[in-house]
């Protein structure tokens, strides 16, 4: 059943075996789960079916550097199926190197280890619609497939993994009838959970605080379980809102609540030059359920331990699009339909942009025959299917493509979220976000594309061409938009950590995070596979009724 809180009485109360928060994946995915165990669940959502409305703009908030890092309020959205509605799909589980301590990582080393999460992982699958379990090119491809790159050995660089793609899955749409059907789940949108209330002693929580997103309304929750699942930063920013018997903050014995927030850091500071005998392969390819997947450069995880890398994967990518040095017709025809459409008003391009429109232009009236050829099949396959190409990739005739890093960020103290004095219109602290990017992380990625270089042309295969500029780009590296990540971080032992291994929060009965947030280290990959595999989990323990007692 979907309704919406302006359906709820005000001052009422509504009573459940589990009140969910947050219907984004790990939201709607756990409470489908729950469904088939007879339990009431009440899944709450601050926005609305299709639209996030005025809950939207309740995600302001501060942030230290906003040269590299996004506003709080972007690459998030609050609707049914949350950012899943934004997302653009791409799947990869972590590796086992990253659930371990690694000595050179401060702070490393999860209560799990992989080989416990992967039925979680293949499960998940499910719910993404990513295909199988596999992410080899062998296994998932067949030995036809060839190599990635013709005549190069596999060892400190392995280039026979892959990452897949979801359709995108959007939550919202493609779980809204069986959420509609349910006798079991309630969502309740336009519903925005202000404050946990607890127990004098603090361990069990015993109602919620709900409020309609325009202010004026409310009503309270009286759950036996709860599951905070609203993404990385509110479900971070609800346990700092409201109180833990008489102390402010809920989960912060150890004093973790809020720090050690990561994302991933990415960029362009190369492009790998192969020798020209064989083509690169470089494009997405269809697995044998016609689910896009599309291989990688990766640094071994013997390496990552002999030479204390962070993790990191590389993609073979073509020229950015706002270079016209580029000179293709089809990523000048790209460019400039994407600034024709692009909302708002164009400051990103200085006094000399229309000498840019022009070199654009050049490059699409020189190689016209080359657009028309190119376009239809490509917007068939990018926006009129369901299960669309993830972007464009287009024919590479030289064996010389970008190469596009994403790299892991350490956890660190001083990096992490603090409620402002400054409040949203529900009167709620907003956030305040200190990003950092530390030194060992620039570090890494320098060293891993110098491996990367050591090893193409020790083996006659190709080198890196750095640009000129190569370390100031990286000294300035960005965060991944949307990968919000550790200030809940999970830890066995109570003193390092907010949530345990079964992501139930430390000292708690009652109250457990489905929540990028629980993620003690970030390793290389997108974190909403791991998200959605974890809540799964959490979600049978729920079922089984096996959590333990405090």
């Amino acid at each position: 059943m979907i309704g919406s809180s302006r359906e709820v009485p005000d001052g009422s109360a509504l009573p459940c075996d589990v009140c969910v928060i947050g219907a984004g994946a790990a939201g709607i995915a756990l409470a489908l789960e729950l469904e088939r165990c007879g339990r009431s669940v009440l899944l709450l959502e601050a926005g609305r079916q299709r639209s996030a409305g005025p809950a939207q703009a309740l995600y302001r908030g501060e942030i230290n550097d906003p040269q590299r890092h996004l506003p709080l309020d972007q690459a998030r959205y609050r609707q049914l199926g949350g950012t899943t509605s934004l997302w653009g799909g791409r799947c990869l589980p972590y590796d086992s190197i990253d659930f371990e301590p690694r000595p050179w990582v401060a702070h490393s080393g999860w209560p799990l280890t992989r080989t416990e999460l992967d039925p979680w992982y293949a499960r998940a699958h499910h719910y993404l619609e990513c295909g199988v379990f596999d992410y080899r090119v062998d296994s998932a491809l067949g030995a036809a497939a060839g190599d990635m790159v013709p005549g190069f050995s596999d060892g400190a660089i392995d280039t026979g993994s892959l990452e897949r793609w979801s359709p995108p899955t959007h939550f919202g749409k493609v779980y809204r009838n069986a959420l509609k059907a349910s006798t079991s789940v309630r969502v309740v949108l336009e519903a925005v959970a202000t404050k946990l209330h607890t127990e004098e002693s603090g361990k069990r929580v015993t109602g919620i605080e709900v409020k309609h997103p325009a202010g004026g309304q409310m009503f309270h929750v009286q759950p036996r379980e709860v599951v905070l699942a609203g993404g990385g930063l509110e479900t971070t920013r609800l346990l700092m809102s409201s109180q833990q018997g008489a102390r402010d903050g809920i989960g912060n014995d150890s004093g973790w609540l809020g720090r050690g927030y990561m994302s991933h850091i990415h960029g362009i500071i190369a492009r790998a030059r192969f020798t020209p005998d064989a083509p690169v392969v470089s494009a997405y390819e269809l697995d044998a359920q016609g689910v896009y997947v599309r291989r990688r450069l990766w640094i071994s995880e013997r390496t990552q331990r002999e030479l204390e890398l962070l993790n990191i994967y590389m993609l073979l990518d073509r020229p950015l699009l706002d270079d016209p040095g580029h000179g293709s017709a089809v990523l000048s025809a790209a460019f400039l339909a994407k600034k024709l459409f692009q909302r708002g008003r164009d400051d990103t391009l200085g006094s000399g942009k229309y000498a840019l429109y022009w070199s654009h232009l050049r490059n699409v009236l020189a190689g016209s025959p080359e657009v028309v050829s190119f376009l239809p099949p490509f917007a068939r396959s990018r926006f009129l299917q369901k299960r669309r190409l993830p972007s464009m990739v287009i024919e590479n005739k030289t064996n010389e493509f970008h190469l596009f890093y994403q790299s892991e960020q350490v956890p660190h103290a001083d990096a992490g979220l603090h409620l402002s004095e400054r409040r949203d219109a529900l009167g709620q602290r907003q956030l305040h976000l200190e990003f950092k990017v530390q030194p060992q992380d620039i570090d890494s990625v320098w060293r891993a594309h110098q491996l990367l270089d050591r090893e193409l042309r020790a083996q006659g295969r190709g080198e890196l061409v750095f640009e000129p500029d190569a370390l100031e780009k990286l000294a300035q590296s960005k965060a991944v938009l949307g990968h919000h990540l550790g200030t809940t971080r999970m830890a066995a032992d109570a003193a390092h950590g907010v949530v345990d291994a079964d992501c139930r929060v430390h000292g708690m009965y009652n109250l457990h995070l489905a929540s990028a947030s629980v993620l003690p280290t970030s390793s290389h990959a997108n974190p909403t596979l791991t998200v959605v595999a974890l809540a799964l989990r959490l979600a049978h323990s729920l079922k089984a009724g096996n959590m333990p007692l405090v």
